[in-house]
């Protein structure tokens, strides 16, 4: 297959990417910086496209290139509908098959924090069979993305929504955990701030667990097409367990809670009781990476040696 990804050099992006090059197909990869090109899609068989993807020019670019390719993800990072609404219009408006050929896909990333019900009971869990939550205000955005995806009769809609993502070099578990705790490490209380409560448990999966759910759903894209994947751990892991394991490989001697105002922030302390089951049951698709708890000394150690090389 032709693959086209939105966001190549992104958190998910990257490892997705790789993870269809790595099957045999071939892969472009939009990116907006020629450093970005060379350096992290080339090196690696992907072919970039530089562009900024939202602005008229870059539109048009890519639009042009992914008309001709079986699969397109979007893998942009997003905090709302106008950005995700218009990539998918704007593949729409490029794509002219004839009316015999087989239907594109496109594969939207959307978010698990849309499925949150709630701190914790049997009531509060939840999976891909069940409607979306008006829990939480950051992500009400979403349905009015994943909707006309995964309605349109012009291509295999389908969204995978993924769990807080970790590994390499640590999603938002950088900026809300790691950053915090290595700066504390080097101080002389060694304790840091960051948001959780006591209760707070957290959905997550790694990035190359993510990018093989996207490997298999596109390859069965006729008999995925309409659905949502839930991108998950079978398990939850309580964000203390996290926090206490941060301290422990980070040297720091404790943490203390600061108070969530963003609704982001309120996003990260919210709970997601999850069970996905569908990947599982339409592509085969088993996670297969340690938990982040488990396997701390050597995601932590991942983020710190990507945070050298980022400078």
């Amino acid at each position: 297959m032709k693959v086209f990804i939105l966001g190549a050099t992104g958190f998910i992006g990257l490892p997705v990417a790789e993870a269809f090059v790595r099957a045999g197909h071939i892969v472009y990869g939009s990116t907006r910086s020629e450093s970005s090109a060379a350096k992290k899609l080339a090196p690696v068989e992907i072919i970039p496209v530089v562009c900024d993807p939202h602005s008229k020019e870059g539109l048009d670019k890519w639009g042009k290139i992914a008309a001709d390719c079986d699969v397109v993800i979007d893998c942009l990072g997003a905090t709302g509908p106008n950005d995700a609404v218009s990539a998918f219009k704007n593949f729409l408006s490029h794509v002219d098959r004839p009316k015999s050929s087989p239907k594109p896909t496109y594969i939207y990333t959307s978010g698990l924090w849309i499925n949150a019900r709630g701190m914790g009971g049997l009531d509060k869990w939840t999976d891909e069979r069940q409607p979306t939550s008006t829990y939480l205000e950051a992500v009400q955005w979403r349905p009015l993305v994943e909707v006309p995806i995964l309605e349109s009769d012009r291509v295999h809609g389908i969204v995978i929504r993924a769990a807080v993502v970790y590994g390499k070099d640590g999603s938002l578990f950088g900026p809300y955990i790691f950053e915090p705790a290595h700066k504390a490490s080097k101080t002389a209380d060694k304790v840091f701030e960051t948001f959780y409560k006591a209760d707070t448990r957290v959905a997550s999966i790694h990035t190359d667990d993510v990018a093989d759910l996207y490997l298999r759903v596109a390859e069965r894209a006729p008999i995925c097409s309409g659905q949502v994947f839930l991108a998950s751990n079978q398990a939850t892991e309580r964000l203390t367990d996290i926090l206490d394991a941060a301290v422990r490989v980070s040297g720091c001697k404790g943490y203390k809670a600061k108070e969530p105002t963003d609704p982001w922030d309120k996003a990260w302390t919210s709970t997601v009781l999850i069970k996905p089951s569908l990947g599982n049951a339409l592509t085969g698709w088993t996670p297969k990476k340690m938990s982040l708890v488990d396997g701390m000394d050597i995601y932590y150690a991942a983020w710190l040696a990507n945070k050298e090389l980022s400078k």
